[in-house]
């Protein structure tokens, strides 16, 4: 038997003409079945596979050979594809139906399948709604932007304000601590039993007077306060205050020394001093205006000082800035019906802070001091010292009431501070002898290493110039003259420096001889 030959001519044409009448039974059922644009229905015997589209699950394209195909055939395929797309069967043997392709080169949209099978056509928005759309969206965020930016600039000016009220608050405390730095209060550890007795056994021996005092050791803190926190009419003790103020203003550089002050109407009053005796517009320096407010307790120079510190308000202020509230001013000076407030506690913290450098600067101190060493008036709490005491202190004297407070320095070393103020019946003298009382007790207290000696009912100052004795037993201040030469300083009369040295003796032999030759006072000089 021959071998086959698999390589004749014969075979192999015959072969190739099979395949290609296969390839066109394909293509002519293809055809046929392109004519029909719905799907035919998947048929219930096999199941559809889960998790693929349809696309997926079409069948790739068969592939045809060109080799095999004559000329004539590719121009008669070339032809078909021009003019229709080949539909391609899918896994299952169906052939899914395509949209033909018109000459505009645009498809015709097809509805969407969702995965539940519900076919939902969505309809295509206009342009112009979109827009208007896109425009609302865009609103809406533009009016809630503006909604938190306005919260945000009203939260701001708010933290902006209040950081304002702050730091002008904190300004303001730091100009008055400026003005009044290192405030210090009372400095109060052991009460002095001893002499807080004998104190309120003085005062209970005159049921009619009321007797208000406190005294503070500036060494140890022992201290005594009777009443103390109490305001009382303050007479011209007030005038304390307002020298210290009056020098803080110096430091300040506000006020000059040597700078004029004019006398106004407004500020020339009666009482005590010579300064009323000046012609209105009389101009006199800041610190001799000052000196004569403490020495002569002149109520004309009082109000030229408070005029030159801004007013009354403006000291009130200044006061309650130091911590002393009680400490006020109402009217000018004299203020006999007694409107002016202090307190002895309020007078005793200044005084104290004053010892420790406090307030005011060491070369505004020493004048401070200096001047509050000369009152003419000393018949109150220095009539109580001994001899070798020293005291800086400033008197006050109106009908309804009395005081004195000032620091005492004493020969052992120690220093204290102590005001004592009376409310009396008009002019009553009691109140005065029992200020005496009360000082020369505290200065044998702390003489004596805190002890009461067995006896203190004499004196402790037994050489007191006897003049000072007899002024203080003037009930009430002569008034002034004109023309009569002399001053009267709160309860004394003094000659006044400017008068005529040659006064011719009056005729009258009744006459007061204070007016022909005034008598001296003479100054105690701790």
């Amino acid at each position: 038997m021959e071998p086959r030959n698999f390589s004749s001519p014969d075979a192999t044409e015959k072969s190739r003409e099979a395949r290609l009448n296969k390839l066109r039974e394909r293509r002519a059922k293809a055809v046929t079945s392109n004519s029909d644009s719905v799907l035919r229905p998947i048929s219930a015997e096999v199941p559809p596979r889960l998790g693929r589209s349809p696309e997926s699950n079409r069948s790739p394209e068969p592939i045809i050979d060109n080799r095999f195909s004559n000329r004539s055939d590719r121009r008669s395929e070339g032809r078909i594809q021009e003019n229709k797309v080949k539909p391609l069967p899918n896994r299952q043997g169906f052939v899914e139906a395509r949209p033909e392709q018109r000459s505009d080169n645009r498809t015709e949209l097809r509805p969407r399948k969702k995965s539940n099978g519900n076919n939902r056509t969505i309809p295509i928005k206009s342009p112009i709604k979109l827009f208007g759309w896109h425009v609302l969206r865009l609103a809406i965020a533009g009016i809630g932007l503006s909604v938190i930016a306005g919260t945000a600039i009203s939260f701001w000016q708010n933290q902006q304000s209040i950081s304002a009220k702050t730091n002008a608050t904190e300004l303001a405390a730091k100009e008055e601590a400026n003005k009044s730095p290192d405030i210090a209060p009372l400095e109060l550890k052991t009460e002095a039993v001893p002499l807080l007795s004998k104190v309120k056994e003085l005062a209970a021996k005159e049921k009619d007077l009321t007797m208000q005092m406190m005294v503070v050791d500036l060494d140890s803190g022992a201290y005594v306060q009777v009443g103390a926190n109490q305001p009382i009419a303050a007479a011209s003790t007030i005038k304390t205050p307002i020298l210290v103020a009056f020098f803080q203003d110096v430091d300040a550089g506000k006020i000059k020394l040597d700078e004029q002050l004019e006398m106004t109407a407004d500020v020339k009053v009666g009482e005590a001093g010579d300064f009323q005796l000046l012609p209105t517009g009389t101009k006199i320096s800041a610190l001799e205006t000052a000196t004569q407010m403490i020495v002569i307790s002149d109520n004309t120079a009082t109000n030229m000082i408070i005029k030159r510190l801004g007013g009354i308000a403006v000291l009130n202020q200044r006061f309650k800035s130091w911590g002393l509230n009680n400490m006020v001013i109402k009217n000018q000076l004299p203020d006999l019906e007694g409107t002016n407030t202090i307190s002895t506690q309020d007078m005793v913290t200044l005084l104290s802070m004053l010892d420790k450098g406090k307030l005011i600067e060491p070369r505004s101190r020493d004048r401070f001091m200096d001047i509050m060493r000369r009152p003419v008036t000393n018949t109150l709490l220095p009539k109580g010292l001994g001899e070798e005491a020293r005291i800086i202190h400033k008197t006050g004297d109106i009908g309804s009431a009395v005081g004195d407070a000032g620091i005492v320095d004493m020969p052992n070393g120690k220093r204290y501070a102590i005001a004592v103020m009376v409310k009396r019946p008009d002019n009553d003298q009691r109140a005065n002898e029992l200020i005496r009382q009360i000082s020369r007790t505290t200065y044998d207290y702390f003489l004596n290493g805190g002890s009461l000696p067995a006896s203190n009912s004499s004196p402790a100052n037994p050489n007191a110039p006897a003049s000072q004795e007899s002024n203080d037993s003037t009930n009430s201040p002569t008034p002034n003259n004109g023309g009569s030469g002399t001053s009267v300083i709160e309860n004394i009369t003094l000659p006044l420096p400017n008068t005529t040295p040659n006064v011719t003796p009056s005729p009258n032999p009744n006459s007061s001889p204070s007016l022909i030759n005034p008598p001296e006072v003479t100054r105690q000089n701790p």
